[in-house]
């Protein structure tokens, strides 16, 4: 399975052959370490194919923790943001210049960094949008380094990136100019594309590939499933508190606890149905919304015992999780995931299982219509659960036809992977 990763790609054969000038000083740059396991996941899969397609090259990266990242994959790393001096004169002089001083200090970082390298690329994630984060965050970040990059003549590639939505108009000019900027660009989904070339992004030669976390190495799905007769739903939760944190101060604890709510009231369904249920996150701020699920369908099961007895003869499980290796892991010994997070829903479909999502933007929708699951599609903030709870009763009637019509895709989803290895060598690398 997933040979594009397990084999060099057709291109580097080739490699004697060419005259171009290749990079050898490579940079990735992202959010890795922050927690989210997708993105780190995205990592993962990006330095496995360049140790195999470029051995020869110095591999780099930019991020959160350079710490963890330098451990994980034995490469030289750089913090994303410059710890603050221990000079006090400094810092009050920052706090006086409303913190114009540091913000010049880190331009002329950001360039300083860049200019080592020959090739800056962003692999995977969604980088072009400003989900949690106002214009002066994320978005003013990603554009300060971009600059930096073109000043300094460093080609910046996107490579599997996720675009849009964004709701801020200067998020929008901020990462509007750094798509115009970038060198390359490949998609995960077509939604993302559409949305760039709604910007005045010219998209007409950018292709659409599968997410990079689908090339990480992994069991085969034909050899990997539930361990018994009875049926495993791995269900996927997630802290969502709304598109921009402190956007909607007054409703985003109640698009919170409403979504908290209604999974915990299908959760407590798929107990009394026998059923065993899984609880996934993907991203260590999940762990929250597992707290909080699993008290109140315990507060819940405790005042119906009081009522009949044996309310649930199924078993909820919440063995912890720690990266999307361990989400893997766990989706192995499920039959069925009802999931919120993106990767939960790659990894679900990576392992062939039958996959209801609800989600809360276009990229889990894209991908579920990529795998002919786009009838089991749910909106976080409209969801429905009887509705769930229908369709997972027509999956668990018809499994057998869905696993067949999931290895079906999974192998167009190689195909597609080993394209995208090949275009990433001949264009940037």
């Amino acid at each position: 399975m997933l040979a594009s990763l397990r084999s060099t790609p057709p291109a580097v054969e080739k490699k004697a052959k060419t005259t171009r000038h290749r990079p050898n000083r490579i940079c990735l740059f992202g959010m890795f370490g922050g927690g989210n396991f997708g993105n780190d996941a995205s990592l993962d899969a990006f330095v496995q194919f360049l140790k195999r397609s470029r051995p020869d090259a110095e591999i780099s990266c930019i991020c959160v923790d350079p710490d963890l990242i330098r451990r994980r994959h034995q490469i030289t790393t750089i913090p994303l943001s410059a710890p603050d001096p221990d000079n006090a004169l400094y810092r009050l002089a920052n706090r006086m210049s409303f913190k114009a001083l540091g913000r010049f200090k880190n331009w002329g970082r950001a360039i300083e960094v860049v200019r080592q390298f020959d090739l800056l690329i962003v692999p995977g994630t969604s980088t072009l949008n400003d989900y949690g984060s106002g214009p002066f965050g994320t978005p003013y970040g990603l554009f300060r380094w971009a600059a930096a990059a073109r000043l300094a003549d460093v080609k910046m590639c996107f490579v599997g990136t996720g675009a849009g939505p964004i709701v801020s108009p200067v998020s929008r000019w901020f990462l509007q100019r750094v798509a115009l900027w970038a060198h390359y660009l490949s998609f995960r989904d077509e939604a993302s594309k559409a949305f760039l070339s709604s910007l005045g992004v010219n998209t007409e030669n950018r292709h659409v590939y599968p997410d990079l976390v689908f090339q990480l190495d992994c069991h085969d799905p034909a050899a990997t499933h539930a361990t018994t007769s009875q049926i495993t739903v791995g269900v996927g939760l997630m802290n969502y508190n709304g598109w921009i944190v402190g956007h909607r101060p007054h409703s985003d604890q109640s698009i919170y606890h409403t979504y908290i709510d209604k999974m915990s009231r299908l959760v407590i369904a798929l107990l009394k149905r026998s059923m065993n249920v899984r609880l996934l996150i993907g991203e260590t701020v999940d762990r929250r919304a597992i707290a909080d699920l699993t008290y109140r369908v315990q507060q819940q099961t405790d005042r119906e015992k009081g009522i009949t007895p044996q309310v649930s003869t199924g078993k909820l499980i919440a063995d912890p999780i720690n990266s999307l290796q361990d989400v893997i892991s766990q989706v192995e010994q499920t039959d069925i995931v009802i999931a919120t997070r993106f990767h939960n829903i790659v990894s679900a479909l990576k392992l062939a299982r039958p996959t209801i999502s609800i989600g809360y933007e276009h990229k889990n929708d894209q991908v579920m219509k990529d795998f002919g699951l786009e009838e089991f599609c749910h909106s976080l903030e409209a969801l429905d659960i009887e509705l769930v709870e229908r369709q997972l009763t027509k999956i668990v009637d018809e499994k057998l036809r869905f696993d067949d019509l999931l290895r079906q895709k999974l192998q167009e989803t190689e195909s597609r992977s080993r394209d995208h290895a090949r275009e990433i060598f001949a264009e940037i690398l």
